[in-house]
């Protein structure tokens, strides 16, 4: 019998804020405290996301077994690393033995310094410094003795360092470091030849049963770590040959060497360029007797470092890494604090590695709402939160880049009336909401006038009312604005409006359709009482109700008594547009217009007006009317017709024989018109023109006779036959 009763139900408590902390202290301490085995491991599975590619490859194309290949990808990436060592400390080495010869420099500088600016003693302790240096490294002091200087006084160090004391010494300074490799070596071949099985023990701890959602984690991780180095390192490789490129161009020494070292050392976040380019500083400050060389190398490093780590860095690794930029400097500064310089390394890696946990498993969601780049509010949870603390400003900007982007009709689908939901279930209509849900209003009515700039029509054919509250409204503000994108005017009216004090106030002559919006989910008593009340004042109008909360999605025409119900925004407006005819416009037949179009395109007019400039040997024949708005607003062209159509005869203008009624005709002057022939066209039984049939040319027109002109008349006349 008990195997027929279903399990106990288990309820997961929250954590308290206090578990919370003690939870997160203790996990802090204990990577802390045991850095010196979290470190190696942590980073052998970063070159192992490094290098799982290049074994992958070793296997595919060249057939090696694994173990080889995963040897052969370690001892690249070791002789890599070592070669850099090795350039860098040759560097160094050779820097240390050129440093004498920079000393002449570096003196006069300081002591060019020190004319400037007197009595800064810690100019007069470097410039002893730089003397001391080149006297160990055996350089000659040519400086004379100071009268009055203090001998140094002799000292004899009795307690010499023995041969096995220097081992010891030198030993526990490098034993550090090598272990250290050692492990991280051990522990990356290992990670990489087993990668599989490791891979399948992870899957089989951490899923409970749950594989696809495991893998797909996994994956997820793996492929946006990899993005990440396989990015920065194109970042770095960009920087190292911009920055190395611009010190050879300055003349700094060894400047491939510092392009090649920067690519490296910026692997630590922040501090990695900066450690590298004081070493070409110095040189610049030893090497160049003036400060052009210095300068140019300082300005070269701030106007790469700051252009990569302000502006491409932020965007390049929050997108691919899914972190946004806010959360890779406080990782940093959480895992520096813990493991010092290695931590800032790995810093990213590790928290892609959270983010992505957080984006899979849901009850470590918070890590992505944190940490991740993608947006934590949508647009109409942006919307609604801007209006509801009065920031109507970044909500019209916010409304007018939706706009631009996705449309009227989407931002009003999926962003305003949304937003306007989610006040309808947040703000409730107790008396403690009222100031936040007038906030909320002032602010919508705020931004629908600036953003859509429309005023509603008054005694439309179709009436929109907010069923209960305010809220709905300015979602029924929202409807009227689309069925006006769609030339159907309607009216907006309040809740108010509808009330049993007011209803029997309403004016329904004009009305054909009355929309009812609820957003709230108590949708029945005031639909009924109404559609009731609307039924016996006007029984032809058509009733329709907007009900978009799905608590209410049982609700039928029936259940409210209404002829339709529609749920979102799209259905209820295509249903109003089919249904509502505005009684202000009646239906009218199309009048032709007298030469519509003017002959202007390739219609029967235009190729009319075409034969006729050809049989006159022009090039233009035109139909200028005296009411065509644009031919008006050329003044001095309209200012020929409108003489041809006060005179109701002929004009006929030479350029070479001006004519005294027009003078200097501007539009014919800036044209090159030699040659200008106009005879009215008049319709039947008409008295006043309607505008002017022209002829045109570019050339003289000595030989137009009286016989061209009746010809020309002819032409008008046909005109006004078969086209007025």
């Amino acid at each position: 019998m008990s195997e027929l009763l279903p399990p106990p139900a288990t309820h997961s408590r929250r954590p308290s804020a206090f578990e919370s902390v003690a939870t997160f202290c203790l996990i802090a301490a204990l990577l802390f405290f045991g850095a010196g085995i979290f470190v190696p491991l942590v980073l052998a599975i970063l070159l192992a996301f490094a290098l799982n590619p290049v074994v992958s490859m070793l296997n595919r194309r060249l057939g090696l077994p694994d173990p080889v290949a995963v040897i052969l990808a370690v001892l690249l990436a070791m002789t890599l690393l070592a070669g850099f060592a090795l350039l860098a400390g040759s560097q160094i080495a050779h820097l240390a033995q050129e440093l004498p010869g920079y000393r002449q420099t570096i003196q006069g500088k300081i002591e060019g310094l020190q004319s400037q600016f007197s009595g800064l003693t810690w100019l007069d302790q470097f410039n002893g410094m730089i003397s001391n240096i080149g006297a160990g490294f055996g350089g000659s002091s040519d400086a004379p003795a100071v009268t009055g200087q203090m001998k140094p006084i002799p000292v004899s160090i009795s307690n010499e360092l023995g041969p096995l004391s220097i081992v010891t010494s030198v030993m526990g300074s490098i034993v550090g470091p090598v272990a250290t490799i050692a492990i991280v070596t051990v522990f990356l071949i290992f990670l990489l030849v087993g990668r599989a099985d490791l891979q399948d023990r992870f899957i089989r701890l951490v899923s409970a049963g749950r594989y696809s959602l495991t893998n797909l984690a996994i994956t997820d991780a793996s492929r946006r770590v990899g993005r990440y180095l396989i990015i920065q390192l194109c970042v770095n490789i960009t920087y190292g040959v911009i920055f190395g490129i611009g010190l050879w161009l300055i003349g700094v020494p060894s400047a491939p060497l510092w392009g090649m070292m920067i690519v490296l050392f910026r692997y630590i976040p922040f501090v990695g360029a900066l450690i590298v380019a004081v070493l070409p500083f110095a040189l610049a400050f030893a090497v160049d007797p003036g400060w052009n060389m210095l300068l140019m190398s300082v300005g070269l490093f701030l106007i790469i470092d700051l252009t990569t780590a302000n502006v491409i860095e932020p965007r390049l690794y929050g997108t691919s890494t899914g972190v946004s930029p806010l959360a890779i400097l406080l990782s940093a500064m959480f895992w520096a604090t813990l493991w010092g310089p290695v931590g800032l390394i790995l810093a990213t890696p590790m928290t892609v590695c959270l983010v992505v946990i957080g984006r899979h498993l849901p009850q470590f969601q918070f890590l992505e709402t944190l940490l991740g780049s993608e947006p934590v509010l949508s647009p109409a949870e942006r919307l609604y939160q801007r209006m509801l603390k009065g920031d109507t400003e970044d909500a019209i900007d916010l409304s007018d880049d939706y706009l631009e982007e996705n449309g009227r009709a989407a931002l009003i689908a999926d962003v305003m009336l949304p937003a306007l939901r989610l006040g309808t279930t947040e703000l409730s209509d107790r008396p403690e909401s009222l100031p936040q849900r007038r906030q909320l209003i002032t602010s919508f009515e705020t931004v629908i006038a600036d953003v859509f700039e429309h005023e509603f029509a008054d005694n439309a054919s179709v009436l929109i009312v907010g069923g209960r509250t305010e809220i709905d409204e300015a979602a029924a503000r929202l409807i009227g604005l689309e069925l006006a994108e769609r030339t159907i005017p309607a009216t907006i009216l309040p809740p108010g409006a509808i009330r049993q004090e007011s209803i029997g106030r309403l004016d329904l002559d004009p009305v054909e359709t009355l929309v009812l919006v609820f957003m709230g989910r108590d949708v029945r008593a005031q639909c009924r009482y109404v559609a009731r009340r609307i039924r016996r004042m006007s029984p032809n109008v058509r009733l329709i109700a907007i009900v978009t909360n799905a608590l209410a999605a049982d609700e039928t025409a029936e259940s409210l008594h209404v002829d339709n119900v529609y749920r979102d925004f799209h259905s209820a407006v295509d249903g109003i547009s089919e249904v509502a005819t505005p009684k202000s416009i009646e239906p009218w037949e199309e009048v032709p217009q007298p030469f519509a179009g003017l002959g202007r395109g390739d219609d029967a007019l235009g190729q009319e007006l075409d034969a006729i400039a050809e049989r006159f040997g022009v090039p233009a024949a035109l139909i200028n009317l005296i009411d065509d708005d644009r031919h008006l607003d050329d003044g001095d062209a309209a200012k020929l017709t409108q003489l041809v159509v006060a005179d109701n005869a002929p004009l006929i203008v030479h350029a070479a024989t001006p004519d005294e009624r027009i003078g200097d005709n501007s539009y014919l002057v800036t044209n090159g018109i030699d040659f200008y022939a106009a005879v009215p066209l008049t319709v039947a039984n008409g008295t006043t023109p309607l505008g002017a049939l022209v002829l045109l040319d570019y050339e003289p027109h000595e030989g137009f006779t009286e016989d061209d002109l009746a010809r020309l008349k002819q032409e008008a006349a046909k005109l006004v036959e078969n086209f007025a």
